[in-house]
């Protein structure tokens, strides 16, 4: 059974002013026996702050996260600090699996703030902001801080000393850095107003970097702690023919497969390694991290049957451990197990070998202890109790091949009696206390299982991960559904709630894309269309593109939105790809003009920083691929006519459209004497610009037809908006024809 924290923690003594013994949220539930009165993000507590004239004290964390524990423990559990947490603000919890929207806005004050004060921007979690009450926007940021000075660390208590006396005393210069604050936080999360193309060559600059920023020893990218940032691996896997990102992916998700991050028994995946070889994990596994990677390691198991392997037993995990009865999954599982970090998980030489014993496979012992790097130094110690024995995180110390061949034994029967290992050591690790499951069921992480699962299934050739899928799928659809009919952030103990973000349509709308792909069953395409309906009406903004939720007077005080890919993919990004794989499966112009839009208003960010949107870049290529018409600068071949727009005043005001068109070709007029025929079109791109064209007559063409022949100079007037827009982008529509046959009807995209 797995230890429920939550269910414990409200059970327990609760404070009499502390709220949150009846929250949905395991996260809050488990703090709802704190001394801190701590209460829900709502009207109420900013209310509350706002009579008493204190700040706001914002502690943001997730249920099975590490240090959140520990800062619990150590802070929120002693009554003397919780003493001076209630003197000095209105304190407040919040989850951020359940509210991402304000988790975003606190998480990037967190790293402009520091950016400024420490040199360098941080952030993670816990994530703690204290906020003036009127504006609802934070004067200081930070993630963890001890009960006593350390770790580079001002002591927690100190910290709110000095806060309050600076609320006190210094009330002007406190408001004054909040509001520089929010301004930096707010041009943070802003799109790039300047458009560029969203063209192949800054594909190449991202791949570029990221080969560049490679470990080239241990694989991923950059040092301690690591990552495995999955969005990143799948756009260099896209990369075809790209033999450098080839090797960036390989050797990434190898090294990753050996290492202590990932669990060499049940074959899940911890969150990140906190040294730069993968070996020693925190131990929490999340539900995004296992279908991203499920995803990853399907597609790179053609060719390497450890890597099949590999993808094979992470499906496993996922559907026999982190798929509920219902049918959908849960969201994670903690880091700690009766307050100790990796306790279920740890090793010694002498537990193996009891555990071998008590499965009648002793003779194994030592096969286990080698395989998995016992007869080396121990490679854990929990920091936080030092007097514990050394213990073994499990590592695999080489590719099965080679330590078959060092075994001197078949690969065949070194991987037989390895998997006796397993069973046997799974068997006692199975009797040991169990981490804490959040069974909270999350729209988002649904959908990347559902997408991961999907994939591999066809990868793999194991139609039953479809169906386990399609059962998480029916669950979603049916079960995280909001009063009004849209789809819900989250479900637990039978309760829907929250509305969903964009995140949760777009990674949803992804799943179903690929659901639909795997089993042709046509239901999940029109789920899926519903979703992705929802997310333009909800979500998009002609000024600021997509929006995972819009500023409001609880909390946002800047709109949530930009491409930024994080463990969990953007809302942006995800929706982009989406709606391009809609627009294939479809052959619907409208979902690819979606793509089109929500792209093209992000360029300008993507040109400046392509490594950071991975996903969003996966869109462009895809629709470049689908639609190369759509982007200026396109890898299309180039057909018998070109179009371009032409400015011919600096006032913005008077442009030419001309088009070339090759010997042997004609082009319809724009009115073309025949209602059957495609005349010549222009229509600006953006919306709220208006034009007049000066459409040439033509000349005489084939039946009585109005046609071009050569080139055309077309006259365009702006009419709205002044000033003009920069640039100006047109979409040319025309029909090409021979003398004996007529081409498929052309468009292009052109700007000046």
């Amino acid at each position: 059974m797995n230890q429920n924290r939550s269910d414990a923690a409200a059970s327990g003594p609760v404070a009499s002013v502390n709220r949150l013994a009846g929250e949905p949220s395991a996260y809050l539930r488990q703090h709802a026996g704190n001394p801190v009165p701590w209460w829900s993000w709502c009207e109420a507590a900013i209310t509350e702050a706002r009579q008493r004239d204190v700040p706001l004290l914002v502690s943001i964390g997730y249920s099975t996260c590490h240090w959140c524990h520990v800062m619990e423990h150590e802070s929120f559990e002693d009554p003397g600090i919780a003493a001076v947490m209630d003197r000095h603000y209105v304190c407040v919890k919040v989850d951020r699996e359940a509210r991402p929207d304000l988790d975003a806005v606190w998480m990037t004050a967190c790293q402009v703030f520091t950016a400024i004060t420490e040199g360098r921007p941080s952030g993670g979690w816990p994530l703690h902001v204290f906020l003036d009450p009127v504006s609802l926007q934070p004067f200081f940021a930070g993630t963890y801080f001890p009960p006593k000075p350390g770790m580079g660390r001002i002591a927690f208590p100190e910290l709110l000393q000095r806060l309050a006396l600076a609320w006190r005393d210094q009330r002007a210069q406190v408001l004054a850095q909040a509001a520089e604050i929010a301004r930096l936080v707010r041009a943070e999360m802003e799109l790039a107003a300047v458009r560029r193309p969203v063209d192949a060559a800054v594909e190449a600059a991202a791949a570029q970097a990221l080969v560049a920023f490679h470990d080239r020893v241990h694989g991923g990218f950059g040092g301690a702690p690591k990552f495995p940032q999955p969005s990143l691996l799948r756009f260099l896997q896209s990369r075809e023919g790209d033999v450098a990102a080839a090797g960036v992916v390989h050797r990434t998700l190898e090294r990753m497969a050996l290492g202590g991050v990932r669990d060499q028994l049940d074959g899940g995946f911890h969150r990140y390694a906190v040294d730069a070889a993968w070996t020693v994990p925190h131990f929490e596994k999340m539900l995004y991290d296992q279908g991203q990677l499920l995803g990853v390691y399907a597609k790179a198991a053609a060719g390497d049957a450890w890597l099949a392997q590999v993808a094979n037993e992470l499906a496993d995990f996922m559907v026999g451990t982190m798929q509920a009865s219902h049918g959908g999954f849960v969201a994670a599982l903690d880091a700690d197990t009766q307050g100790r970090e990796g306790l279920t998980y740890v090793w010694n030489p002498h537990s193996t070998q009891q555990a071998m014993e008590a499965a009648g496979r002793g003779a194994l012992g030592s096969l286990a202890v080698e395989a998995f790097g016992m007869d080396r130094a121990a490679n854990f110690r929990d920091p936080h109790h030092p007097d514990d024995p050394p213990s073994w995180v499990l590592t695999l110390q080489d590719r099965p091949e080679r330590l078959a061949v060092a075994a001197g034994r078949s690969l065949a029967s070194w991987q037989e009696s390895m998997g006796q290992v397993r069973a046997a050591m799974l068997l006692a690790r199975a009797k040991r206390a169990q981490p804490f499951m959040d069974d909270c069921v999350i729209a988002a992480w649904n959908g990347l299982a559902i997408e991961g699962l999907a994939d591999a299934a066809v990868a793999l050739k194991r139609p039953e991960l479809a169906k386990a899928a399609a059962r998480a799928a029916a669950f979603v659809m049916q079960s995280l559904v909001a009063a009004d009919g849209s789809l819900a952030r989250c479900w637990r103990d039978g309760k829907a709630s929250g509305a969903g973000y964009l995140e949760d349509l777009a990674c949803m709308s992804l799943g179903l894309l690929s659901l639909h792909r795997a089993t042709g069953d046509a239901a999940w395409l029109v789920h899926a269309k519903k979703l992705l309906s929802e997310a333009i009406d909800r979500c998009w903004s002609d000024e600021a593109g997509w929006m995972e939720a819009p500023a409001d007077s609880t909390g946002r005080f800047a709109p949530v939105g930009g491409v930024d890919d994080g463990a969990v993919p953007s809302g942006a990004g995800a929706i982009s790809e989406a709606l391009v794989a809609c627009a294939a499966c479809t052959s619907e112009q409208r979902w690819a003009d979606a793509a089109f839009r929500g792209l093209d208003r992000a360029s300008g960010t993507l040109a400046e920083r392509p490594t950071g949107s991975p996903r969003s870049l996966l869109a462009a290529a895809a629709l470049r691929a689908l639609r190369p018409e759509l982007v200026p600068g396109g890898s299309a071949a180039p057909g018998p006519v070109r179009a371009e727009l032409v400015a011919l005043d600096r006032g913005g005001q008077r442009f030419e459209l001309r088009l070339s068109i090759d010997a042997g070709h004609h082009v319809n007029a724009h009115d073309p004497g025949d209602a059957a025929l495609i005349g010549l079109r222009a229509e600006p791109r953006d919306e709220g610009v208006r034009i007049e064209a000066i459409w040439p007559a033509g000349e005489p063409g084939p039946g009585g037809t109005r046609v071009h022949h050569g080139e055309v100079r077309v006259p365009i007037r702006l009419i709205a908006p002044q000033p003009a827009p920069r640039p100006l982008r047109l979409r040319v529509q025309w029909q090409c024809c021979t003398d004996t046959a007529c081409l498929a009807p052309s468009e292009s995209v052109v700007e000046a």
